[in-house]
């Protein structure tokens, strides 16, 4: 997972054309996952943290992807890469990414109109 911090670039291709995109802030969203406990073996639940960034295009050469548009990236799918001595963040493989603009997305719309 990749180290996010506001204000940093997002580059990635969508639909083969470039789309670059700064990182507006940091939201993290709580979920239950099941651990194995170390003492007793046995599974237990806890609560965990995921990061997501969210981003604003602002510059984009595919019609699909409008600039200004806002959008949700999970912290796990990202990694950090140096390009002209300055960390960028890129897709590790496909892109995916949650806009706000989709109505099937009630979550995603809701982090990134809050305020923070």
């Amino acid at each position: 997972m990749a180290y996010i911090k506001p204000k940093m670039n997002v580059f990635f291709a969508n639909n083969g054309k470039p789309v670059t995109a700064v990182v507006e802030k940091i939201s993290f969203r709580k979920y239950r996952a099941m651990v194995k406990d170390n003492k007793t073996g046995k599974k237990k639940p806890k609560m965990k943290s995921m990061p997501f960034a969210c981003c604003k295009v602002i510059l984009s050469s595919d019609p699909t992807v409008v600039v200004g548009e806002q959008f949700l990236i999970a912290g796990y799918k990202l990694q950090n890469v140096i390009m002209k001595n300055e960390r960028i963040l890129t897709f590790k493989s496909d892109y995916i990414a949650d806009y706000a603009k989709d109505d099937c997305n009630e979550w995603v719309r809701r982090i990134i109109n809050e305020g923070g």
